[in-house]
């Protein structure tokens, strides 16, 4: 499907699920980031009523827009100590069989509550609903072109 041709370090991928307060995955063909913020306490150091952070928001240009968008949806949070970019150009079921969301799912069941992996759960259908909506229009032409022209013989 979408996964051809690209390799990606999955231990690497790991190892920043594991250590970064924020971490975001790209999904360039779909246009989308799965943002997602474990920080559970406030800049000055009280707790945050609402937990870690999981959400489907439009890609940006740069790392400053993303801390902009970071500092509109958590205005208690300061700039975080660590954020890691993952650009992922495979299918966003890929995230499941690669064990990637399988440790995204750890990472945020040790930080948060029932609330945040639900979030989660619901970001990734809705990023699964984007692909297919996205595949659908690569089939029936809309929004795409063809690369080679179909020739009659």
């Amino acid at each position: 499907m979408i996964d051809g041709g690209y390799d990606i370090d999955i231990e690497a991928v790991i190892q920043n699920i594991d250590e970064a307060e924020v971490v975001t995955f790209h999904f360039p063909i779909l246009r989308q980031t799965l943002l997602i913020d474990t920080r559970c306490t406030q800049a000055d150091g009280q707790p945050a009523g609402d937990g870690p952070l999981v959400r489907v928001v439009p890609m940006v240009d740069n790392a400053q827009e993303r801390f902009a968008t970071l500092r509109k949806l958590r205005p208690g949070f300061g700039r975080p100590q660590s954020i890691t970019m993952i650009p992922w150009a495979r299918s966003v079921s890929a995230l499941e069989w690669s064990g990637v969301w399988e440790r995204v799912l750890a990472r945020l069941d040790r930080c948060g509550d029932g609330r945040t992996l639900a979030a989660a759960r619901r970001a990734y259908r809705q990023l699964r609903a984007l692909e297919l909506v996205e595949l659908r229009e690569a089939i029936v032409g809309r929004q795409y072109r063809t690369v080679w022209r179909r020739t009659r013989v």
